[in-house]
């Protein structure tokens, strides 16, 4: 293994242990997620004729191949489902502060509003 292989391994395992102690509480599937994906990837770092053999067997031309495509599909897809959640949450927000904003305000002496408005 090169001196990269190596530095991509200590790069994998520390997200996959800082990621279990930070999140190991709470999202548990995704983190069960995360670390199986990193593991896989790790197995691929240290043994990259593996994933040039599967990527042959597969009709891909070169391993680094085999892991990029579904790699960039899948966060492209998180990508545009997080910009989703957050537009939705921003729109729960905007509802809510109005909701707020309306149960707070103080109507004593204001103009009482027709059913016209």
């Amino acid at each position: 293994m090169t001196l990269a292989s190596w530095a991509l391994l200590a790069l994998v395992l520390g997200l996959v242990i800082f990621d279990t102690v930070t999140y190991r509480a709470k999202n548990r599937r995704p983190l069960l997620l995360e670390v199986v994906v990193f593991l896989a990837g790790a197995f691929f770092v240290a043994f990259p004729g593996r994933a040039t053999a599967l990527a042959h067997a597969a009709g891909i031309g070169r391993g680094v191949d085999f892991l990029i495509y579904p790699i960039v599909i899948w966060l492209t897809r998180e990508s545009l489902l997080t910009r989703r959640r957050r537009q939705e949450d921003s729109e729960r927000i905007t509802e809510l502060t109005r909701a707020l904003a309306l149960h707070g305000a103080d109507y004593r002496g204001a103009p009482r509003p027709t059913s016209s408005d």
